[in-house]
């Protein structure tokens, strides 16, 4: 497919990147094209992908992100938001935007980049951890806001941290070869075969936590099991960082997602 990725640059550009918001999530915490454009101008990275083939090579997906700072003052570069409209989800686009950003952020002198998210969407984790290289050893609950009061309204916004080392070699050797299928079942236990049952806290080398397939199918058709998973999991990986475990790798399997954890060691997966 003909796209073409670099640096948002028009001011009709950075008012594509506010439709582009809308056009995936609606109209709440659209970032304005003022804040992107004050972005660009100090230090961060708003990149856009524009579709050569249709009329006018409109911006159809965008990147962006700013420098930030981690706990322990090392610079890094904190990329806030990826979007990529609905139609061209499946083309690779958004896998595209973050290798480009990658290189803009590498020129700077920088060597990670961080963001967050939903650990039950399923696609994002085989983005951001399989295809991208990214490990994960924070867990944040409720990032958005306070605990939902009605059980029956939204899912607590917890999220994962993605840690991204842009000169680690599992890195590396993604940007050059698209992984290979890996079956996680045969690496390690299941630590979590119903969401609604309580699971002991893994106490081994690695193991595998499950999230389902396709969690807002699920939230439409049965919130109380989509609130379930949403506390299994929370617990278990809560538990499984503060013991030293990182999120190396993230594997579909049927109905399920499955997140491998291994834990810690020296010069481990960030390098």
């Amino acid at each position: 497919m003909p796209i073409h990725i670099r640096l948002i640059s028009t001011y009709d550009e950075y008012l594509a990147c506010e439709a582009v918001q809308r056009a995936v999530w609606g109209e709440f915490g659209v970032v304005p094209h003022h804040m992107l454009l004050t972005v660009q101008r100090n230090g961060g990275v708003v990149l856009g992908a524009f579709d050569q083939r249709a009329p006018g090579a409109p911006l159809i997906g965008f990147v962006f992100g700013f420098l930030g700072r981690s706990a322990d003052g090392r610079l890094k570069h904190a990329s806030h938001m990826a979007a990529v409209l609905p139609t061209y989800r499946d083309a690779r686009i958004g896998a595209s935007l973050k290798w480009a950003q990658r290189e803009h952020v590498l020129a700077q002198g920088l060597d990670l980049m961080t963001w967050t998210f939903d650990p039950l969407i399923s696609r994002n984790a085989s983005l951001n951890i399989r295809k991208l290289g990214g490990i994960c050893r924070s867990y944040i609950r409720n990032i958005y806001g306070p605990e939902p009061e009605d059980p029956a309204g939204e899912l607590p916004s917890d999220r994962f941290l993605v840690e991204w080392w842009l000169t680690a070699e599992r890195v590396a050797v993604r940007a050059a070869i698209t992984p290979a299928p890996v079956d996680l079942r045969a690496l390690a236990p299941l630590a979590n075969p119903d969401p609604r049952e309580p699971s002991d806290e893994p106490t081994g080398e690695r193991f595998l936590l499950q999230v389902p397939a396709d969690i807002d199918a699920l939230r439409a058709v049965d919130m109380p099991l989509a609130r379930a998973w949403r506390y299994q999991v929370r617990a278990l990986a809560e538990a499984a960082f503060a013991a030293g475990y990182v999120v190396t790798d993230f594997a579909r399997d049927g109905e399920a997602g499955l997140y491998l954890f291994e834990r810690q060691a020296p010069g481990g997966p960030a390098h």
